[in-house]
């Protein structure tokens, strides 16, 4: 069918208003699910982890890979730097704090822990737990103060088994079941409330067994755990744990 210049202009005039809302609407889309601006990430760690193993840190073996990570931002912390590293203002401008602690929980000052449970409970901040942060002041406090603990656990450096429990979930996006060659074990039963997803299931030769990826809702935030990453196994440096640990960001983000 033929259409003249004059008839296609009018046309196109009548559409407009239509094309300027969808767009409209497709921004506002964006904006509300904070896709107009990088994820903030702040790693933070006691700095205590081998150089042998990590020989930038663990904060710098998260850094690298989160780094080049598209619509992430990195920042990194730790204990020893003013504020623990988690002034107010430092929190204020990040989105998902990452965690690793293990031998120095107690030396967190207590009002900068709260400043991170506020912000995690109100939704301005998610929570990603590693390894032995389960025992941590913040993760502690978002669990109801439960012990936080496994049954059991032993430092052999034997293969940790990983199954994925919920592939569904967007923390497992992309990954299959996979195997840590050394590792440490812990087992069952792990003290923490009820979590709103198990994403994650690892085994050992012996036949333990714990729950190693889990994730909550508390409140308005997002906070997930992940029991792997001892400091004395270059655990960090697998892909398939460098890619839930990028999964997980954007989970306790609200980004997926």
């Amino acid at each position: 069918m033929h259409v003249d210049r004059r008839s296609f202009v009018r046309t196109l005039m009548h559409s407009i208003p239509t094309i300027a809302v969808a767009r409209a609407l497709r921004a506002d889309d964006r904006s509300s699910k904070g896709a107009s601006r990088p994820i903030r990430v702040r790693i933070w760690s006691e700095g205590l982890a081998a150089r042998s193993v990590y020989p930038d840190g663990i904060d710098g073996a998260l850094a690298g890979p989160l780094g080049r990570t598209a619509d992430v931002e990195v920042a990194r912390a730790s204990l020893d730097q003013p504020e623990a590293g988690l002034s107010n203002s430092a929190l204020d401008a990040t989105d998902v704090l990452i965690w690793w602690g293990r031998y120095r929980h107690d030396e967190v000052p207590d009002d900068r822990v709260e400043a991170v449970v506020e912000r995690v409970r109100a939704g301005k901040l998610g929570l990603l737990a590693l390894y032995t942060s389960c025992g941590s002041k913040p993760f502690r406090r978002l669990m109801n103060s439960m012990p936080c603990e496994p049954g059991s656990w032993r430092e052999d450096g034997k293969p940790e088994f990983v199954t994925v429990r919920s592939p569904e979930h967007p923390i497992t996006r992309g990954i299959g079941s996979f195997t840590i060659p050394q590792s440490d074990m812990f087992s069952e039963p792990f003290a923490v409330p009820e979590p709103e997803s198990v994403v994650l299931v690892s085994n050992w030769e012996r036949g333990e067994t714990v729950r190693s990826g889990l994730t909550w809702s508390v409140d308005k935030g997002r906070v997930a755990y992940l029991r792997t990453g001892s400091e004395s196994y270059p655990i960090l440096f697998h892909p398939s744990i460098r890619q839930i640990v990028s999964n997980a960001v954007f989970w306790c983000a609200h980004r997926s």
